[in-house]
């Protein structure tokens, strides 16, 4: 038995050698795993999760500062919504927005709405416009970053024509206004 065990390891040494190199290798990177890469691993998994904790938190730790925050915030919404009188230059500056993306506006409609919870009124918007598709693109753009508290509410395409690149586009806006009641 023993002479058969070495006869084996006479033919066979480089295979053998091939095998051991392997173990050695892999004993090598399990060591460098366990002993480096996991303990790194769980320090770095611990500081994400303390990251998004604290990003969901928006920076702020306690309770005063985050009401702080808040009311500075609502004060800032509130300088946005402009008041009832206004709603003519709303509507010349929405105008002027499509006409310097050289778009047509069709019909507009609009229904006021009180608004039950605040003193504000909403009107909402019905319009259609047309143009190449880049420019309606263009005017749907300078529509969502209006300084004003203005909301695309939807948003229809429509092309007639295959031939003939002119982009109908049906909208559905919400402006609010304060003042009402």
């Amino acid at each position: 038995m023993k002479q058969y065990v070495y006869e084996l390891i006479r033919q066979k040494w480089r295979l053998l050698a091939i095998i051991l190199f392997l173990l050695l290798i892999n004993v090598a990177l399990v060591s460098t795993v366990s002993l480096y890469q996991l303990p790194l691993l769980a320090e770095l998994q611990t500081k994400w999760s303390d990251l998004r904790r604290q990003n969901s938190r928006g920076g702020l730790t306690d309770t005063a500062s985050l009401y702080q925050q808040g009311t500075v915030d609502l004060e800032n919404l509130n300088k946005r919504i402009p008041e009832k009188r206004e709603f003519a230059r709303v509507l010349s500056e929405l105008i002027e927005s499509a006409a310097g993306s050289a778009v047509e506006v069709g019909t507009i409609t609009y229904k006021p709405t009180q608004l039950k919870e605040e003193p504000l009124l909403s009107y909402q918007l019905t319009l259609s416009a047309s143009g190449s598709y880049a420019a309606v693109k263009s005017f749907l753009s300078d529509l969502q970053q209006n300084r004003e508290l203005l909301v695309v509410d939807s948003v229809v395409f429509s092309n007639r024509d295959l031939y003939v690149e002119n982009v109908v586009m049906d909208l559905k806006i919400t402006i609010y206004l304060r003042g009402g009641a």
